[in-house]
């Protein structure tokens, strides 16, 4: 007699679906619901424009709602891995430099400007990733930073704080 063997179960392989990608799948489809449900109670105004104000918030719960559920597809579909497969590491400096990025933006946009915190957010947060050409992101983060505020200010018409500069 033959010992049985189990066909169905790898044993390599987690029992199911990692809990956590199936959380964060089921609440981008639940923003994206409340995105659309919250686009009713937006005023649709006089009806001259082709668009109206509803259009683009419809847009984005669409895409959080498909954003969701092929994530949600995506992780039933593959199974749970093995503790053995893969093992994160928590980068504490990089942690922190984000956070001294997103910290210095909020203290620095109406004294400096948008344009100079723009700039020192986009190479801390390069930095953060560990950029090797520090000069490079500081010459990319204040171009483009510029670029961003002449098309808001002059594309858009909009106020951004011009600081410094």
């Amino acid at each position: 007699m033959l010992p049985s063997t189990d066909v169905s179960r790898d044993e390599s392989r987690g029992a199911g679906p990692d809990r956590a990608e199936v959380v964060v799948a089921l609440a981008a489809i639940a923003l994206g619901l409340f995105v659309f449900f919250a686009s009713f109670s937006i005023d649709l105004g006089t009806g001259y424009d082709r668009i109206g104000p509803r259009f683009f918030p419809y847009v984005v719960a669409a895409g959080l709602v498909l954003s969701g559920s092929f994530l949600a597809r995506g992780a039933l579909r593959r199974p749970n891995p093995s503790p053995t497969e893969f093992h994160l590491q928590t980068s504490w400096p990089a942690i922190g430099t984000l956070a001294l990025a997103l910290g210095s933006s909020v203290l620095l946009l109406e004294r400096a400007g948008f344009i100079l915190t723009a700039a020192l957010l986009f190479f801390l947060v390069a930095r953060a990733f560990e950029s090797r050409r520090p000069w490079r992101d500081a010459v990319v983060g204040l171009l483009l930073s510029v670029f961003v505020y002449v098309a808001f200010t002059r594309g858009l018409g909009l106020v951004l704080p011009h600081g410094l500069l």
